[in-house]
């Protein structure tokens, strides 16, 4: 069983770094692309374990992705390949998601846990989350911040391991390892441009390094450009007549945007005829036209479906740099550096916009409407603003990021290994983009409120209804910016060794401490959340501040049972010094590796896990956001009107629901609902709690052929999460109706939900506003299995052909919104459940002398479209028709190199070789682009068939 080797090795790999020690991939594929079955001895760097091994595989799965994988597979960076990753069945969002709190920062979702549930690692050490909050709720880290460039591979964990790393490292690890020994130089040179136009891109990189003596250095410098792609560039995107069911959708959206209108109330909400004000006023600005909601009147509008961004304009600059100094035949120091730099923009769909339902607070009538005292009747105004009136109505973003560390490695006491290593990383981002300031505009367009009021008002419409010029923009046009900042230190010291001889073999021994200070801060324009002053477009954010230090020590053994069975045991403990109920948490984690022949491993691994709130979640301040929902109560109560049942209101009530109601379909709302939330932090938090188990084998079946099959189980417990909206409006359904017995919890959501009074005019008892907080709410499980058979074959003269198919199935989710709740143990198929239920992620290689094609395919699994088939959300039998799964989708990569010389080569590719866009889903009524954003990859749905060349020579 290779004792000896094994031996030498382990004192090779335990001078490894601190956190990057453990296993390492099946098979290495040689120059042509065959496996590789010889087990090489080196120092290796692996993540999953603190004890060094050179056995090709552990207990514990891990996927590794080296940079040739990235660049054969045609991804252009660290995002995109990790996004691709098979066990990365979860929604995620980036620069595609337009309108989000964190629109420039890239992440991944590892099992559909969440992106603040897998820890990202930068050659084993923690790096400084993107210091804003994703989602306006949770800290993730910003995949863009690592360049291709510098990395030499990623290793993924897709499994928890508390007992190793600590919190955070619930659903996975991802460790990007940098290069080092680099004694070469390469350059590379790529263009991209897209089949449709738009979305250009541009990458230059050089990585080298030199030896001498005792030092080594390594170094690699990546630019990159890219080209914005807005809606108005694709044929499909550019129309509100693309939509897939326009003729079902809601009429609000099958018309011009409401770009400059003026509207009453009565009896009705009804749009006043431009032609009120003047004659031709919509010939003012280019592009508008008369326009006609139907049910409404006339306004000025202009199709604006293509305005808005699906990808930043963006430049990213990436510095790496790492030396290492042999001081003497026992002693090194090391140090790295990285310094990623990017400024971007992106355009939202609407404009800058200001309008009387986003005056300052108690202006507004029902939040909405002022009264107009020149005519005496309720008045409703709303305006788009142009880039000729405005300037800039582009969002713009910097970020930078600094990470640093340095330290000592080498061996003590003959045979015992250590390191002492710090590293300090920061994160900073700064946003700026032009807005309307709510106050300033009153004054503008409505001047100062009638004598003795605060909502009566002369209007000057003669402003209104013409564009805003110079002195205009003057009056009424800020900028909004805002900063954010993160950072984390982190000591960490190690000890490695052989402790003592059993006779199958040594014991080997690891023992580790790591502190670590961690805090961030988001500061807003001071307008932004100031309701006596606003923003135009109701524009609201997040804000936070805190900081907290944290202590861990671990402790883990490999214990060789027989020569056939090997063990690893380790624990961990973990302090928390902050204001949350944390403290401290214990976890333990056991592995079982089982080698009944040369060519099969068996093995097991069970590990509690554990995961401290996110910092945000604890200091979040007073936070905002909008956000659409079912009102089952109002829902209901149409039911009752409808089907001519007694409500149990008032006459009042009844004619506010009325009004609500579409009195064809039963339980349906005219309006598609959405509330203003607000939300906070909360100190009183605890750490989620829960396990991840593992049961699988390693089996080499021939010389050509491995498979790798794992089946895992990931169980959290008293997640932390925003109040779960659904629950919360379900929870206020029940308790409105009397079908609660909960009197506290009623009186709790009840008090958090402030709905309007039955007389406001055209909103009566719609919800105005929502409170929510972070809660231990939630309990999740999801059991599944990974497969992945990789094989190459050499043909003789016909070349060589390689295979790396991964696949990921979900076979159970469990889910549970609240302790007390019924469990429902069908959640994988649920309506409510956004994740895939499978993933392929597939590469086809051939090589033949001078040439190397590679296919890489993508395929994710079915899932759900729009309409909800419950017949209790969703009570509309002519919507709930529509529910149906919709069909798996699959993209296709396709790379074609030709090795011009040792030192050159040149490669053209195609991504999206069919050109496919997201499953088409004809019950989407939730705008452009007409499908689920956090679920199918935007820059590859909207950008659709790429293509590329790239040039790299070495020198």
């Amino acid at each position: 069983m290779l004792n000896s080797t094994l031996s030498n090795a382990i004192r090779l790999a335990l001078m490894g770094s601190l956190a990057l020690t453990g296993q390492s991939v099946l098979a290495a594929e040689n120059d042509g692309g065959q496996v590789q079955k010889e087990q090489e001895i080196e120092r290796i760097v692996t993540t999953g374990s603190r004890i060094g091994r050179a056995q090709i595989e552990g207990p514990s799965p891990v996927v590794v992705m080296t940079a040739e994988d990235i660049e054969a597979k045609g991804f252009g960076n660290v995002f995109e390949a990790i996004q691709s990753l098979s066990s990365a069945t979860g929604d995620t969002q980036g620069q595609g998601y337009t309108n989000s709190f964190t629109p420039n920062a890239e992440t991944v979702n590892l099992r559909g846990m969440g992106a603040n549930r897998t820890l990202v690692l930068l050659n084993g050490r923690r790096v400084a989350n993107y210091p804003r909050a994703f989602n306006g709720e949770n800290n993730v880290f910003n995949l863009s911040t690592i360049s291709a460039a510098a990395i030499s591979r990623i290793e993924i964990l897709t499994g928890g391991s508390s007992a190793v790393y600590g919190s955070d490292a619930i659903a996975g690890v991802v460790n990007i390892i940098t290069k080092t020994n680099v004694d070469d130089t390469t350059v590379r040179l790529r263009h991209s441009t897209t089949d449709q136009g738009g979305g250009d891109s541009n990458k230059f990189s050089i990585t080298g390094g030199f030896s001498e003596g005792d030092l080594s250095l390594t170094y690699a410098l990546e630019y990159s450009q890219q080209d914005m792609l807005r809606g108005y560039e694709r044929d499909w995107l550019d129309d509100v007549n693309d939509g897939p069911a326009t003729e079902d959708e809601p009429e609000y959206q099958r018309v011009n945007s409401r770009s400059i209108m003026a509207a009453t109330y009565d009896g009705g909400f009804s749009y006043l005829h431009p032609d009120e004000f003047g004659s031709n006023l919509c010939d003012q600005w280019s592009g508008y036209e008369l326009s006609e909601r139907p049910s409404r009147g006339f306004y000025c509008g202009r199709d604006s479906t293509g305005d808005g961004s699906y990808i930043n304009d963006r430049e990213h600059l990436s510095l790496y740099t790492n030396l290492s100094w042999q001081l003497n035949s026992n002693h090194e120091f090391f140090a790295e550096a990285l310094y990623w730099d990017s400024e971007a923009q992106n355009r939202g769909g609407y404009g800058i916009s200001w309008g009387t339902d986003r005056l300052p607070e108690g202006i507004a009538i029902a939040d909405q409407w002022v009264w107009d005292a020149t005519n005496d009747r309720y008045l409703f105004m709303q305006r788009t603003f142009t880039e000729e009136e405005v300037g800039d109505v582009n969002k713009h973003f910097k970020d930078e990021m600094l990470y640093a560390a340095a330290g000592f490695r080498g061996t003590v006491l003959d045979d015992w290994n250590y390191e002492l290593s710090i590293s300090h990383s920061a994160s900073d981002n700064f946003e700026h983009q032009n807005l309307i300031a709510s106050d300033k505009a009153i004054d503008y367009f409505l001047g100062q409120p009638l004598a003795g009021t605060t909502n009566e008002f002369n209007p000057d419409f003669d402003l209104f209804w013409r564009p805003l010029d110079a002195q205009g923009r003057e009056a009424i046009v800020e900028v909004n910016d805002s900063k954010a900042d993160a950072s984390v230190t982190t000591v960490n010291a190690s000890l490695t060794g052989a402790v003592f001889e059993l006779p199958a073999g040594e014991v080997d021994f690891a023992l580790a401490f790591e502190w670590s200070s961690e805090d961030y801060s988001i500061k807003l324009d001071p307008r932004t959340l100031d309701k006596t002053t606003g923003w135009g477009n109701g524009l609201t954010g997040t804000e936070g501040e805190g900081e907290r230090d944290r202590y861990g020590m671990a402790v883990e053994f490999r214990v060789p049972l027989t020569e056939q069975v090997q063990a690893n045991i380790a624990g961990r403990y973990d302090y928390y010094d902050d204001e949350t109920a944390v403290d401290g948490a214990f976890t333990y984690q056991l592995g079982l590796e089982y080698r009944p022949l040369d060519e099969l491993l068996v093995r097991a691994n069970y590990g509690t896990t554990f995961r401290a709130p996110d910092i945000h979640q604890v200091y979040a301040g007073p936070s905002g956001f909008y956000q659409s929902f079912t009102d089952y109560w109002l829902e209901s109560k149409c039911v009752q009107i409808v089907t001519g049942q007694d409500t149990g209101l008032s006459q009042a009530e009844n004619d506010a629901i009325t009004y609500q109601c579409d009195m064809d379909s039963a339980g349906r709302l005219k309006e598609g609902q959405r509330y203003q939330g607000t939300r906070t932090g909360n100190k009183d938090l605890k750490e989620e709690t829960g396990y991840s188990a593992t049961l699988g084998f390693v089996w080499s079946i021939t010389e050509e052929i491995d498979l790798i099959s794992d089946v895992y189980r990931i169980r959290i417990e008293d997640k932390v999460e925003s109040w779960d909206t659904d629950h919360f409006y379900r929870t206020e359904a029940e308790c409105r109706n009397g079908q609660s017995d909960n009197e506290a919890l009623c009186a709790d959501v009840l008090s958090r939900i402030k709905r309007f009074d039955a007389t406001a005019p055209n909103v009566g008892l719609t919800v105005n506003t929502a409170h929510t907080t972070y809660i231990n709410q939630s309990l999740s499980e999801q059991t599944g299995f990974d497969m992945n058979l990789k094989a190459g074959f050499d043909l003789g003269d016909y070349g060589l052909i390689d295979i790396d198919l991964k696949y990921t199935h979900v076979l159970e989710v469990v889910n549970q919104e609240f302790p007390g709740d019924e469990i429902d143990k069908e959640y994988r198929d649920s309506w409510l459940n956004n994740d895939f239920r499978s993933r392929w992620d597939n590469k086809f290689g051939w090589r033949n002398d001078n040439w190397v094609v590679q296919l890489q395919q993508t395929r994710l699994g079915s899932s759900w479209n729009y309409e909800d088939p419950d017949p209790e959300r969703n009570p509309s039998d002519d919507r709930r028709a529509l529910a149906s799964r919709m069909a798996p989708w699959l993209v296709y990569n396709l790379g074609v190199t030709y090795v011009i010389n040792d030192d050159h080569n040149v490669k053209l590719g195609v991504n999206n070789l069919r050109d496919s866009k997201a499953r088409n889903d004809e019950s989407y009524i939730g705008g452009s682009p007409w499908f689920n954003r956090a679920r199918y990859p935007v820059t590859t749905a909207v950008m659709g068939r790429t293509f590329s060349i790239e040039w790299v020579a070495r020198f």
